[in-house]
């Protein structure tokens, strides 16, 4: 098997919170570290009881500045701006940058001079990246010198994929969003 894909999430909000409980479980990912505004305390507070997930019954606990579960830990970091948080010392892979922010490239790149290897963002950018990417849609063409990457918005992602539909069953001849 395959080295699990380190992951650090810049921004624990909902998408960022909902990031970690889809991946903490999950053997090709390892949360390493969490870069957000808030205070420990209510980070975790905020995990641990979702206003639609629910309550989780696993038990995660904080220990100072860490998450822990399962024999893991996942250090909690002062957010900030891009660049802040020095990716290399936790050798991450993928940084997600989750704090909904619309951000210009070069805003963006702090996160790779910081040692991440690349970048997903939740967000459409407001200038060029390296790919925009749809699930089920286009996420084959991603290549490997691709170092910033967007998800595009819950909007467009959604809309696509009905679209990808409708036009494969009965064929669009124009859309507009």
């Amino acid at each position: 098997m395959r080295d699990p894909i380190r992951i650090g999430l810049f921004g624990f909000g909902r998408i960022g919170r909902n990031i970690f409980r889809q991946a903490y479980k999950n053997p090709k990912f390892e949360i390493v570290a969490i870069s957000d505004l808030g205070q420990a305390e209510a980070m975790h507070y905020l995990l641990m009881r979702d206003s639609i997930h629910g309550i989780m019954d696993d038990e995660i606990v904080l220990e100072g500045e860490s998450l822990k579960f399962n024999n893991q830990s996942v250090r909690l970091l002062a957010g900030g701006k891009p660049g802040n948080v020095p990716w290399d010392i936790f050798d991450i892979d993928i940084v997600i940058d989750s704090t909904g922010a619309y951000r210009l490239r070069e805003e963006l790149q702090p996160h790779l001079d910081a040692g991440a290897k690349r970048i997903l963002v939740s967000k459409p950018p407001t200038d060029k990246i390296d790919r925009m990417i749809i699930k089920g849609i286009n996420d084959e063409e991603i290549q490997p010198t691709d170092k910033i990457i967007s998800t595009t918005s819950s909007t467009t992602q959604v809309l696509a994929l009905m679209l990808k539909i409708l036009d494969e069953a009965f064929g669009v001849k124009q859309a507009m969003m």
